[in-house]
């Protein structure tokens, strides 16, 4: 009897050793996402100076890079559905670190332009599966709640570390852009490896596939044949079908989706302008380009600081309380940089943003779609949020720095604080009704 108690608790801790490990796997994914985006935005100066690029250039390799992302957040589902979720959570970090290789050794502006947005396109593929991986195989909620959160911490921690790497190796010129590359390049390839020779994510591939909750020392051990993982989501019924019906709560899914797509739209439009232009608003107010990036790395850590935090909280009221300080101060934030206008108050609002911004920002989106809709849809509903943001922020991207003249930026300015009230209104819809499920 005791042999066998002791059995059962070396293969829970296996369990809980296997699913971490498969938690970080896939969290890697949202590092190497935002890495993609923050080296780019740190190091187009310098690629303008080696590639001799001129600034319709520069533009669309920014328009180019958030227009892929979209396109293939959007298609992530789609993907996963033809391929398999299996197979494609294993090969896009292959594909990343091809991509970021491409970068590296980019001779001229097509090479970087290509590599650029094959980086986004894997990268947007990436995040909607690499969480539905964690929501498919992780079967127990808190581990798998925790896991998903911590995917947003290790997002946060790929912008500092982008800021890191560019900070480091900007004295060194088209080199130093060369090497940010190289540096992501590396960590991709070691992680596309490591998903796909990993033998204890194998064998919880398997089990999910197999539909057999019996989690047992198979799993605690690794052991268990590989799978292509090519019917996995042949599961009946689509979004679509699933959309027109209600949760076992009585609630409409479209009602859930909308509001998790609006919450996640007016969140996302906000945290990518305040990611891509913080540094530009800090030099027209007279910082230094050292200084700013300094900022930006400060910001970073507080961010990464946040992150971990909320995935300290567990309960289900705890969260929603964490949720309503969040999002009332990310509101605060951008008054203060609205009513501001100076280097002080602009510092004082990212500070104060990038902090709670984990509070009820893109982690709560990608908990609240994961919960929310069956498992053999719920690849597709992240893809298509996660899309349908993206590209308003890609357009944004564009027009943004047009309106940052000095007779429009202040308008611009309070309409983020109108965006912030309206990401704060979104989600506190979907938080009253998934308080009357308790």
């Amino acid at each position: 009897m005791a042999g066998a108690t002791g059995a059962a608790k070396g293969d829970r801790m296996g369990t809980a050793s296997t699913y971490r490990a498969l938690g970080f796997a896939a969290g890697m994914g949202s590092l190497l996402g935002s890495g993609a985006i923050i080296a780019l935005s740190a190091t187009l100066s310098l690629w303008q100076q080696a590639l001799g690029l001129d600034a319709m250039q520069v533009g669309m390799l920014s328009a180019a890079l958030m227009f892929a992302f979209a396109v293939g957040s959007f298609c992530g589902g789609l993907v996963a559905r033809r391929v398999g979720l299996t197979v494609t959570f294993n090969l896009t970090m292959i594909v990343c670190a091809a991509a970021f290789a491409l970068c590296a050794g980019s001779l001229d502006f097509a090479m970087l332009l290509a590599g650029v947005t094959l980086s986004g396109l894997a990268a947007g593929v990436e995040l909607p599966v690499s969480l539905s991986v964690m929501g498919r195989d992780i079967r127990d909620v808190a581990p798998r709640t925790k896991a998903i959160g911590n995917s947003q911490v290790l997002w946060s921690a790929g912008i500092l570390g982008s800021y890191v790497l560019a900070l480091a190796a900007s004295p060194m010129h088209a080199v130093g852009a060369r090497a940010v590359y190289a540096a992501l390049a590396v960590i991709a390839a070691l992680v596309g490896v490591w998903r796909l020779t990993d033998r204890r994510f194998a064998a919880l591939h398997a089990v999910a596939l197999s539909g057999d909750d019996r989690r047992g020392g198979a799993v605690a051990a690794g052991v268990a044949d590989r799978t292509d993982g090519a019917g996995e989501m042949a599961a009946p019924g689509s979004l679509r079908a699933v959309l027109r019906g209600t949760d076992g709560f009585g609630r409409p899914y479209a009602r859930t989706f909308a509001l998790i797509a609006l919450f996640y739209l007016m969140w996302n439009l906000m945290a990518n302008s305040i990611n891509q232009f913080q540094t530009y608003l800090l030099v027209v107010q007279h910082a230094t380009q050292r200084q700013a990036v300094v900022v930006g790395i400060v910001a970073s850590v507080l961010c990464v600081a946040g992150g971990m935090v909320y995935t300290r909280v567990t309960s289900k009221r705890g969260r929603q309380v964490m949720f309503w300080l969040g999002s009332a101060m990310q509101v605060v934030a951008m008054a203060v940089l609205a009513a501001g206008g100076t280097m002080a108050a602009t510092v004082a609002a990212v500070l104060i943003f990038q902090f709670f911004c984990n509070f009820a920002g893109e982690m709560n989106a990608k908990v609240w779609t994961q919960k929310s809709f069956p498992g053999t849809v719920s690849t597709q509903a992240q893809s298509l949020i996660l899309g349908l943001s993206r590209f308003p922020c890609a357009v944004a991207s564009l027009l943004l720095p047009t309106f940052m003249a000095p007779g429009t930026i202040g308008a611009l300015l309070w309409a983020f604080v109108a965006v912030a009230a309206a990401s704060m209104l979104f989600g506190a819809l979907f938080v009253a009704g998934d308080r009357r499920t308790r």
